[in-house]
Order: structure tokens, then C-alpha cells, then sequence
């Protein structure tokens, strides 16, 4: 190999190595935007995700706007009518903490309103007193109906806490006690 030839090769592996060099720089510089891209792409599906929520949130809101604009429309008897139905009818449980934020919830509507009409178009004045009437029908009803029951039995179930706050109710609305009026009413239970 003559000196031409190998100034030739010589230069040429120069080139061949600042072919490479460049050529791992431009790697490098790929290797960075592929993952920029990634990271751009997870904060795009994020972006889409939470847009998703919200306009499923929007929609949330506007249906129950929507409800409670059908509710405040309806007169007040055929208000309290669905709600009596409601409670009344479907055998919903009533449980101690069950009040008016519930029954306003039941039948779409606010609790001021609920409230306003219990105290100016109910015998009850307030809707605590229409649930602990519920719950003490009901008890009574099942205290007659499935003497079988235990009277703690009946008690969760009629949505009281306590046996003691059941017998207390009773006997202030009839002045016997779960007991006496169970007798009472199944004297062929004995």
C-alpha cells in the first residue's frame, strides 16, 4: 500500500468515525425525542381522561338540575303524595341517621323545600316526626304480624337503635309497652 492509499484509508476511517459519532449523537437525540413523545403521549391520555370526567360530571350536574327543576314544578300535594308513596309504599329502610337530606334525595328535590312543606302542609311540622310516625307503624305492624320476632329484631328493623327507645315510643303513642301490645293483639300466641 502506497502513502496515497494510505492517506486515503486514513481519511477515511476519520470519516468512518465522524460518521459514527454523529450517527450516536443522533441516536442519543432519538432515544431523547421518542421519550419526550412518550411523556407527552401520557399527558395527553391524561388530559383526555380527566376531559372524559368532566364532561361526564357536566352531564351528572345537568340531569340533576334537571330533576330538581321537575321537582320544584310539582304542586305540594302531589309532592308529598310521592314522598309518602315512596317511603310508604316501596318498604324503604329507615334507619336512625334516614332524614330529611334522604327524603329530599328520594324524590330529587331540596331540603328547604322538604322542610317548608312539612311545617306548613303536614300534621307531622317536620320530617323527623313523619319518620319516627313510619318507623313506629311499621314496628307495630310487624310486632302484630311476626309475633315471632324478637322485639330487638323488630327494633332494627323498624329502623330504632335501641329496645329502650322502641318501648318508649310505644308507650308514649299507645301507653302499653312492644310487649303488652304484642299479647294484645296475638292472644293466641300464649
Amino acid at each position: 500500500m502506497n502513502d496515497e492509499e494510505r492517506k486515503e484509508l486514513e481519511q477515511l476511517r476519520e470519516e468512518v468515525a465522524r460518521l459514527e459519532d454523529a450517527n450516536k449523537k443522533l441516536t442519543e437525540g432519538c432515544e431523547q425525542l421518542v421519550a419526550r413523545n412518550m411523556m407527552l403521549a401520557e399527558k395527553l391520555d391524561f388530559y383526555y381522561e380527566v376531559r372524559r370526567h368532566v364532561e361526564w360530571l357536566k352531564d351528572l350536574v345537568r340531569r340533576h338540575r334537571e330533576l330538581m327543576a321537575q321537582a320544584d314544578l310539582r304542586n305540594d300535594e302531589e309532592l308529598l303524595a310521592i314522598i309518602e308513596a315512596k317511603l310508604e309504599g316501596d318498604n324503604i329502610p329507615l334507619p336512625p341517621e334516614y332524614g330529611i337530606r334522604e327524603v329530599a334525595e328520594l324524590v330529587g328535590t331540596t331540603q328547604t323545600r322538604i322542610s317548608t312543606l312539612y311545617k306548613e302542609k303536614t300534621i307531622y311540622h317536620s320530617v323527623d316526626k313523619y319518620l319516627d310516625f313510619l318507623r313506629l307503624m311499621r314496628a307495630l305492624r310487624m310486632l302484630k304480624e311476626n309475633p315471632q320476632y324478637s322485639i330487638e329484631a323488630i327494633a332494627a328493623d323498624a329502623g330504632y337503635n335501641t329496645v329502650r327507645t322502641l318501648n318508649r315510643k310505644i308507650q308514649e303513642a299507645i301507653g302499653i309497652t312492644p310487649r303488652q301490645y304484642r299479647d294484645i293483639t296475638n292472644p293466641d300466641q300464649e
